[in-house]
């Protein structure tokens, strides 16, 4: 997908430094985001991103903030528009629902949060064993239950919804055994209108992988892919949740680096000693 030369870099926050004679929605000084969609192509995929000194914008595709709104805060509006898109707009968690998230990544972590938000009853969050750091957080951020991805967490979601299995499921772990969590977790519905146990999956694997799909068919799961959004509308809603203070960002921004230190801040991320780590590129005492 990417096109050199270009510069990477998106899920950013920015201050307008010039903006177009016609331009009427933004202007110098304000603090925005945008969609990484252009007409031209994708922000930090085949036009330059946020890891270049300037960003050129298209008007239609910014979001401005209140100057209250901290930078850091900003630099989410992309993780919670993906959110807003997998678990509202595709496959919405509803209230009373006990809610599964697979993987305690960042979109993991969001997803506990957001589905405490939507009125889940319960949250259960599955990890591996070397995800500890970011369990813990998860437990901070809402989860109800902590799960290990090798003591069948299935059972026990099965323990906790008395035989049931759970409404809703997020896979967001980019794991065969993920999603084969994902499947055997959902709430059966062996006979009558199905579709009770709804799979958002959001990850993207890379390469092929088995899992059984025979739950999808015999109990009537409701399955839906859920990448990308609903253009400026679910653009909007995220940028209100964000500027309401609605999230725990903080507790998900583990770490800041400077771009020089890039290649640190990846090894950590890799190694899961950081969860969201942010790069500035003006320094980390700008703005």
């Amino acid at each position: 997908m990417y096109k050199a030369p270009v510069t990477i870099g998106h899920e950013y926050s920015g201050i307008v430094v010039k903006a177009g004679k016609n331009v009427t929605k933004a202007k110098v000084g304000d603090r925005i985001v945008s969609d990484i969609e252009t007409t031209d192509g994708w922000l930090g995929v085949s036009r330059d991103g946020s890891y270049a000194p300037y960003m050129a914008i298209p008007e239609d595709q910014v979001y401005v903030f209140a100057p209250t709104v901290s930078l850091d805060h900003m630099c989410f509006a992309e993780p919670v528009v993906a959110t807003i898109h997998s678990m509202q707009e595709r496959n919405a968690v509803r209230v009373g629902d006990f809610v599964v998230i697979v993987g305690p990544g960042p979109m993991g972590l969001l997803g506990v949060e957001f589905a405490k938000l939507c009125g889940a009853k319960a949250v259960a969050l599955i990890g591996l064993r070397d995800d500890e750091k970011r369990l813990d957080i998860g437990r901070k951020v809402g989860a109800d239950y902590i799960l290990y991805s090798d003591e069948q967490p299935e059972k026990k979601i099965l323990e906790l919804t008395n035989g049931r299995g759970a409404d809703f499921v997020l896979e967001c772990s980019a794991s065969e055994k993920g999603v084969q969590h994902a499947i055997d977790c959902a709430r059966k519905s062996p006979e009558g209108r199905g579709g009770n146990g709804r799979i958002s999956f959001i990850s993207l694997w890379g390469e092929p992988i088995r899992v059984n799909l025979d739950a999808l068919s015999l109990y009537q799961l409701s399955v839906h892919g859920s990448w990308s959004w609903n253009g400026r509308e679910t653009w909007e809603r995220a940028v209100d949740l964000i500027s309401r203070g609605v999230l725990d960002l903080d507790s998900l921004l583990t770490n800041r680096y400077n771009l020089e230190e890039w290649e640190t801040a990846f090894a950590n991320l890799r190694s899961k000693q950081d969860v969201k780590a942010f790069i500035h590129p003006n320094g980390t005492d700008w703005a």
